[in-house]
């Protein structure tokens, strides 16, 4: 894969650069009645060379493998699956965190990379419960990842004195971030489930809860999602699809430096589908509404949070054709 960046203006985010890359990978799964053991393994080369200017060079060779195991129990006669997974997992730098350095209107922030950024390293391990009968079915997940040199957006109040100075930069409407790398954790919980409640009536359900701070300090990282629970429910008769879906989303206080924090709200999404055949095509018109209720809210996930809300409420009618 070769990517060649390059932009011109007054206010460019990086000189020329041009990337060049290469991945290869490997899966493996061994089955027996009740235990089946999955594994795997990828290596990522990647290249970035500068043109012009005196930024370094970078190049990176990373390893990632994982190891699994899925376990049926005997006496659970093949309705409960216990999974255990154990990974070593690598990422290296992205061009844009390594050699950003300018305003990015479209991220509403003036962006400063870092060239002499490292890999990101994690050891990951996950462990699930899943069981299923005729009419339920729900799966139960934590995980932990301990990250050495996790890469994350840090908001600093102005400019280093080298960079405000840079002839063209105007960044007094921007707020300023920096690219860092910082040893860190992330662990969290995921539960999902759904069930028939009537021949044609079907229930889902999910919670997730992610929690990410430094190790060296246990100060919260940026941008992670808060406390969520989303229900819904459907209705099935033959060709005919209909439903809805609250979510509701916790505020989120544990922020990091200059990160503002975010209210929490509550969604309604509803629904309907109809598909019937025309030959050998099958067509499907989808009528969907999301924010019925027009919540004013604002995504913790979001780069421009400070600046734009999410959408409000929106209508969509659409037409699809299968061949």
């Amino acid at each position: 894969l070769d990517r060649g960046f390059s932009a011109e203006g007054d206010e460019t985010l990086s000189p020329p650069i041009d990337q060049r890359g290469f991945a290869g990978f490997l899966y493996e799964e061994v089955a027996w009645h009740h235990v089946t053991l999955q594994f795997g393994g990828r290596v990522d080369r990647a290249s970035f060379t500068p043109r012009g200017g005196d930024l370094p060079a970078r190049d990176f060779t990373e390893f990632s493998g994982s190891v699994g195991m899925l376990i049926n129990p005997p006496f659970a006669d093949h309705r409960s699956t216990f999974a255990l997974s154990l990974a070593r997992a690598a990422r290296h730098p992205a061009l844009e965190e390594l050699y950003f350095n300018g305003p990015h209107p479209g991220n509403f922030a003036f962006e400063i990379g870092y060239p002499n950024l490292q890999s990101e390293h994690a050891l990951g391990f996950d462990a699930s419960f899943r069981w299923r009968s005729a009419r339920i079915s729900t799966e139960v997940t934590y995980f932990r990842n301990d990250i050495a040199d996790y890469i994350f957006r840090n908001p600093v109040e102005g400019l280093p004195e080298e960079e405000a100075e840079h002839e063209g930069h105007h960044h007094d409407d921007f707020p300023v971030i920096e690219y860092v790398g910082r040893d860190s954790i992330l662990q969290g919980v995921e539960v999902h489930g759904d069930a028939q409640l009537a021949e044609r009536l079907f229930a889902d359900f999910g919670v997730d809860y992610v929690r990410g701070e430094l190790k060296d300090t246990g100060e919260p990282l940026p941008r992670i999602p808060p406390l969520r629970g989303r229900v819904g429910l459907h209705y099935r008769a033959g060709a005919f699809n209909a439903g809805g879906e609250v979510t509701a989303v916790s505020p989120q206080e544990r922020v990091f430096g200059a990160e503002t924090t975010t209210d929490g709200y509550t969604l309604l999404k509803l629904h309907a589908s109809y598909s019937f055949q025309s030959g050998k095509a099958t067509s499907t018109v989808t009528a969907r509404a999301d924010n019925v209720t027009n919540q004013l809210y604002r995504s913790h996930l979001s780069y421009v949070k400070d600046f734009v809300p999410e959408m409000g409420r929106t209508f969509k009618l659409v037409y699809r054709v299968e061949f």
